[in-house]
């Protein structure tokens, strides 16, 4: 069964520098930041939260006060340390659906964050991790992803349906919280070294460089010749994934078995 791992190939990368985050454990993100996350240009969200105090005020911003945000607070995010994480998903809605043009990145973001909320997601995409003395992240409540996937499904079918790349994270994504809700939780990934995770973000994640498209299918040769080495010839497991535009069947690794094989790969390929 696929994991919940939200990692893609085509998943966008973000800035660190712009988003910080609080000593609460929130972000807060800048207009740059929040345009990279929705795929639309900066100066476009700069004129939305500006208009807030507006007698017409932008959609964006208009969406923004009907969730109970002040006027003054919005049009002063750019200067006052950034946009406020709970604001994000409901910006994103705006340019992912009711936009004059519709963001692809910014409905894959909302997809993605809709199982774990954006604070994790956010904490994932950056690479922040808990220190050691601290305590270990609360789950999320069953029931606040349930609540959040029907959300993002109304929103899908209002605005013309789950694609065949949204069906299959998505089908992945709620057939995990339902074993959730059902307390079937040993079916799921005890840990995050269970976890699938994509070939390209094991590659950047140990190298901390892009894995070229020309090298990618060499060294998903190597790994799935080391799985079989340390499996006794088995066959790597396979999970349907979207590759140029059509859904195949790819090898599927564990997270800790994949990082720490490419880090044997890249440690080979870089001292030859």
């Amino acid at each position: 069964m696929a994991g919940d791992s939200l990692t893609t190939q085509d998943a966008p990368l973000f800035d660190a520098s712009q988003f910080k985050l609080q000593d609460d454990g929130s972000f807060r993100i800048s207009i740059r930041g929040m345009a990279a996350m929705a795929g639309v240009d900066h100066a476009g969200i700069v004129r939305s939260l500006k208009s807030a105090g507006d007698e017409k005020a932008l959609p964006c911003a208009r969406s923004l006060l009907a969730q109970g945000f002040c006027p003054g607070d919005v049009t002063g995010w750019g200067e006052t340390g950034g946009i406020p994480e709970e604001a994000a998903p409901f910006i994103l809605e705006h340019y992912a659906f009711t936009a004059a043009a519709p963001s692809q990145q910014a409905r894959a973001v909302l997809l993605a964050f809709s199982r774990v909320g954006i604070n994790a997601y956010l904490k994932d995409k950056l690479g922040v991790r808990p220190q050691p003395e601290a305590p270990a992240p609360v789950a999320l409540p069953v029931e606040i992803m349930l609540t959040s996937l029907e959300r993002v499904a109304d929103l899908m079918d209002r605005f013309g349906g789950l694609d065949e790349r949204d069906q299959l994270l998505f089908r992945d994504i709620t057939r995990n919280t339902i074993l959730r809700a059902a307390g079937t939780v040993a079916l799921l990934p005890a840990s995050p070294d269970q976890e699938e995770m994509a070939l390209s973000d094991a590659w950047l994640e140990v190298t901390g460089s892009p894995l070229p498209r020309s090298k990618y299918r060499a060294v998903g040769t190597l790994l799935a010749n080391h799985y079989r080495e340390e499996h006794d010839g088995e066959e790597p497991p396979k999970r349907t994934q979207f590759v140029d535009g059509t859904p195949r069947k790819v090898n599927s690794y564990k997270r800790g078995w994949l990082l720490k094989t490419v880090q044997a790969i890249w440690e080979r390929v870089r001292d030859n």
